[in-house]
């Protein structure tokens, strides 16, 4: 019996969104996941916001943790 490959898509990125992903992959690693997110940072460091705003953390690309590509 062929079936066909499972296929979801996650409606908004960054934590919420990468953590239904991850749990989905660990749960079955041929689904297909689709991540759909506005803004283009599927995953970001809010945590470390007030860092940034206060200075500490220079750079505002350094909270980003994953990008689009580094995902596929």
């Amino acid at each position: 019996m062929n079936q066909a490959q499972k296929t979801v898509v996650i409606v908004g990125g960054v934590a919420g969104g990468m953590s239904a992903a991850t749990r989905l992959r660990r749960h079955d690693e041929s689904m297909r996941i689709i991540v759909l997110e506005k803004s283009g940072s599927v995953s970001f460091a809010n945590c470390g916001l007030p860092y940034y705003l206060g200075g500490v953390i220079e750079e505002r690309d350094s909270l980003l943790l994953q990008t689009p590509e580094s995902l596929a």
